[in-house]
């Protein structure tokens, strides 16, 4: 009789009951402070009691849907970076747990973005909720009630995600789940009170920052507390990475929540009306949470490495999640409670000057004509872009002085490259260049070929993937994929093999300047912050792509010879000069209501403004040509130079035998079809003064014999 001994069953528990929990506290708290503060905000403003159902109704299921849509972006956060794949490509049994998390709460938030349509229209038309959720009102909403609009591209972004997710389980997948469930709250970000008004281009761009590390704060504790509770592996490991995460998050929300305070407050409106007392009780919360990451740093996370399982930080981490679902409705309570009225009259103010048209387009006033001195005296720093260049260039040095401590070099031109690129972003966007390019089209050409066709390239040639996958340490068979392995995954894969094809990285290259500026799409992006948003980062992705392929120092999934990269190089020209010429030659000014609502302080002919970006688009189309003609010349003698000296190794190695193997074949060749006479003419030897160098080969074998 032989013992058998049986495998201990990892006892999980359940965390739906918790998750409900935290959407019912935030989206509760949100209801009740709307229904204290908002009702006299409504009577001031005049608009109609809509009925108790929207008054409540309406932030609570914000809020909840909110801690929702946080724990869809944190599940699948956790499912791409914080399981591994099996061999046949799927996710773990804890990748699969996580990503089905996010596919139920991606799908809940998806429903609650529709019925949000009906109420936000109840709520800005004072009608009762039972009048707006007609079918009839819907498209009523969707007209004219931009927040309607958003609310259905919430809608749309996360029924993509939660079909996407049931239909494949593949890891590779996980990060395109997870950035389109990031992507889903982004509408928000852009119809929020932030993006109207004054200094709105600081606003919006600050809440998106705010709003996207606030779910990754809430959102991956949720999805962490989960795989704690299911007793998931890697649990160390994955609480240490959602420690640096929370720090960055913490960090970046302190800053944004500074920024939009100072944008809508003053010192003495802090504790004079309902909108200071609110922003009060957040940043309090935020001291909170930021005592609980505190904690969690020092004593429960290192906790972890002794007993993987233990109950401790999850515990700590459900009063943590508590406290910010109470931060969460304070915050949904904030943003429908009007800031007080400190820079218009038209929203109330005293003695101050109206707020006008161009600032309600732009966030700002410009009084200058754009030229040299505008270059020199005009600067306003773009939290977006701005923030994004001096984080990619802090990473890239980070990433080289790890490099450097190992051991490894790496080319100083690969550095001055990647710097220049974003020294150049930051100027771009942050010069009188983007505070100018909203408002004037040939500046907006000018900055807009710096995106996509100056900044590119310089990002290209300094190589990031490359730096990383030599600074970073693999993760090992049996380790959490880490920076290393997802970098790997994002170039090996269908997606970028089908995106870095040269004929595909040309098209869409050249395809965005007719599609943005040739059809009404232009007219539309231009009216609103999120469309310049949206443009420039189509610029600078569609750029990146294209010289990826065409001049990149990182290895592409494909291998492209120097003459197809020529030849990609070239064919794009044409295009390019040909837009320009068209922009030159159109006699219908793009975006013309628009730009003449701008009312500018000095006179402009939107005309001809127009044809000098036109010409500024075909004469700085050009200019890059010298700077990728010269990249492609170095790579193609490096190529060159590394195929020599292989062929060198190889040739010392076996002494010369692929030579004499390619002598032997022709020699084989020659052989073949010849007759006697012919073979011993052609191996013989002759005197070079014989006769014989007169006639045919057949003929000299005879005149030798």
């Amino acid at each position: 009789m032989t013992a058998t001994t049986t495998r201990p069953t990892r006892k999980v528990r359940g965390t739906l009951g918790w998750y409900v929990v935290f959407a019912l506290v935030a989206g509760a708290l949100a209801g009740a402070l709307s229904l204290a503060f908002n009702m006299e905000s409504r009577t001031t403003l005049g608009i109609p009691d809509p009925g108790f159902i929207t008054t409540v109704g309406f932030p609570l299921a914000k809020a909840g849907g909110e801690m929702l849509a946080a724990l869809a972006i944190g599940s699948f956060m956790l499912s791409a970076f914080g399981s591994r794949p099996r061999p046949d490509g799927t996710v773990d049994l804890d990748g699969w747990a996580a990503a089905r998390t996010g596919r139920w709460a991606i799908l809940s938030w998806g429903l609650i973005a529709l019925l949000q349509i009906p109420l936000v229209l109840s709520d800005v038309s004072g009608q009762p909720l039972s009048t707006t959720i007609r079918p009839e009102n819907w498209s009523l909403a969707l007209e004219q009630v931009s927040e309607a609009l958003a609310w259905l591209w919430v809608a749309i972004f996360a029924l993509i995600v939660a079909v996407g997710s049931a239909l494949t389980s593949k890891w590779i997948w996980q990060p395109v789940f997870f950035a389109v469930s990031l992507l889903s709250m982004m509408p928000l970000a852009v119809v929020s009170h932030n993006a109207t008004g004054g200094n709105h281009d600081y606003g919006t761009n600050s809440y998106i920052w705010h709003l996207t590390f606030t779910v990754f704060w809430v959102g991956g504790l949720m999805a962490l507390i989960g795989h704690a509770r299911r007793r998931g592996e890697f649990m160390s490991e994955v609480a240490s990475r959602y420690s640096f995460v929370a720090l960055v998050a913490f960090v970046a929300m302190s800053a944004s929540g500074v920024i939009n305070a100072a944008i809508n407050l003053s010192w003495q409106d802090l504790f004079d009306n309902n909108y200071g007392i609110l922003v009060v009780v957040k940043t309090l919360l935020i001291i909170v949470l930021g005592l609980f990451g505190y904690m969690h740093r020092k004593v429960t996370i290192p906790a972890l490495d002794k007993d993987p399982n233990g109950p401790a930080f999850w515990r700590l981490a459900i009063v943590e999640v508590l406290v910010m679902a109470v931060a969460v409705g304070v915050a949904v309570a904030l943003g429908r409670t009007p800031p007080p009225p400190n820079y218009s009259d038209q929203a109330g103010g005293e003695g101050l000057p109206p707020i006008t048209q161009m600032e309600v387009k732009l966030g700002y006033k410009l009084e200058i004509p754009f030229g040299w001195e505008a270059m020199f005296t005009q600067f306003r720093f773009d939290i977006f872009f701005g923030s994004a260049a001096i984080i990619a260039a802090w990473i890239y040095l980070y990433w080289l002085r790890k490099l450097r401590k190992r051991g490894g070099e790496w080319p100083i031109s690969n550095t001055i490259w990647w710097l220049s690129g974003c020294a150049l972003l930051l100027f771009t966007s942050s010069s009188a260049l983007g505070v100018y390019m909203p408002a004037l089209f040939s500046v907006h050409m000018l900055a807009h070929m710096l995106y996509s066709m100056a900044i590119p390239v310089m990002l290209a040639l300094g190589g990031p993937v490359t730096l990383a996958l030599r600074a970073l340490k693999p993760a090992g068979r049996t380790g959490l994929p880490g920076v290393r392995e997802w970098l790997v995954a994002f170039i090996n894969n269908p997606v970028s093999r089908f995106l870095t094809n040269p004929v595909v990285a040309t098209a869409q290259f050249v395809a965005g300047f007719y599609l943005l500026y040739m059809t009404p799409l232009y007219d539309f992006l231009a009216d609103e912050h999120a469309g310049h948003l949206f443009m420039n980062i189509h610029f600078l992705i569609s750029g990146y792509i294209f010289y990826w392929v065409i001049i990149g120092v990182d290895a592409a999934p494909q291998q492209i010879s120097p003459a197809v990269k020529l030849v990609s190089l070239m064919g794009s020209l044409p295009f390019h000069a040909w837009f320009g010429i068209t922009l030159m030659q159109m006699q219908q000014v793009l975006a013309e209501e628009y730009y003449r609502n701008l009312a500018l302080p000095w006179y402009v002919d939107l005309l001809e403004d127009q044809n000098v970006g036109g010409a500024v688009a075909w004469a700085l189309g050009e200019v890059p040509l010298f700077i990728v003609m010269t990249a492609l010349f170095v790579q193609w003698r490096r190529s060159d130079e590394r195929d020599a000296a292989r062929y060198d190794r190889n040739a010392e190695r076996d002494h010369d035998a692929e030579l004499e193997a390619y002598n032997a074949m022709l020699a084989a060749r020659t052989n073949q079809g010849m007759t006697d006479e012919e073979r011993e003419y052609y191996t013989g030897t002759v005197d070079a003064e014989h006769e014989v160098h007169l006639g045919s080969a057949k003929e000299a074998g005879k005149l030798r014999k």
